[in-house]
């Protein structure tokens, strides 16, 4: 059974008394957060970020500066970063933006755009937004594209393959 795990306390203690009067009712702040999806192999992936807006009657948290960390038995598979994401809690599914970097552990890959989203249930990240992936000296270009969250398989519409100095 799948479940997602939020580590509350540190949300809570994030939650500072003058935050807590900025914030609606239903609305909680969080700075310096984390969380996790964990199945019976261990965690699927690691969520932190600097600050947070978690909207509990929508189930949605909102947050800035993510980083979010794969990993494929035990061991960090990706790593992704960006300015600014969502996290749909009951679809377990994420929607990042401004300054997307995918970067792949095993091979050291590469890949930058503009949005990104991820599904749990699909185990996947996807974008119709150009994509640029950097593997050593060759630069692949598209628009659009399908990966696991490693790059181990990926799918890219429209797409453009160079040298990099060429």
């Amino acid at each position: 059974m799948k479940r997602l795990p939020l580590l509350l306390l540190p949300l809570l203690a994030a939650c500072g008394a003058n935050d807590a009067r900025e914030a609606l009712p239903g609305v909680s702040l969080l700075e310096n957060f984390s969380m996790s999806e964990a199945d019976r192999l261990g965690s699927r992936w690691r969520l932190d970020a600097d600050k947070g807006r978690l909207d509990e009657k929508k189930g949605v948290i909102t947050f800035t500066s993510p980083r979010i960390r794969f990993y494929d038995s035990g061991k960090v598979s990706s790593e992704v970063t960006s300015r600014a994401g969502s996290l749909k809690m009951t679809e377990k599914s994420a929607v990042l933006s401004d300054e997307v970097v995918v970067t792949a552990v095993r091979d050291g890959m590469r890949l930058a755009t503009s949005k990104l989203y991820y599904s749990s249930a699909r185990a996947k990240i996807w974008t119709e937004e150009p994509v640029t992936i950097y593997k050593g000296r060759t630069v692949i270009r598209g628009r659009g594209f399908t990966a696991n969250p490693d790059l181990s398989e990926i799918e890219i519409q429209r797409q453009e393959t160079r040298l990099a100095g060429e």
